[in-house]
């Protein structure tokens, strides 16, 4: 995985895709189900959290005032 930590954009920080940094020891990915259900994905741990409901729902019990977006590119074999 590659991840650029520079950025600090927080425009539609939360979508599903995106990466979120949560202080220094948090990297989480977003992402969704068919059933369109949220969960966020501990990328350090590889623990799964949720499901939410809404974006909404997903932002009030994980976001976090200090969370960034950033730009991560993962490959998998």
């Amino acid at each position: 995985m590659k991840i650029n930590y520079e950025s600090n954009s927080s425009d539609h920080m939360y979508q599903t895709g995106n990466v979120i940094r949560q202080g220094n020891d948090g990297l989480y990915l977003i992402a969704n189900n068919k059933k369109k259900e949220l969960f966020t994905i501990d990328l350090i741990n590889n623990q799964v959290y949720g499901p939410y409901t809404t974006m909404d729902d997903l932002y009030h019990c994980f976001g976090n005032a200090d969370d960034v977006l950033v730009h991560a590119e993962i490959n998998v074999l």
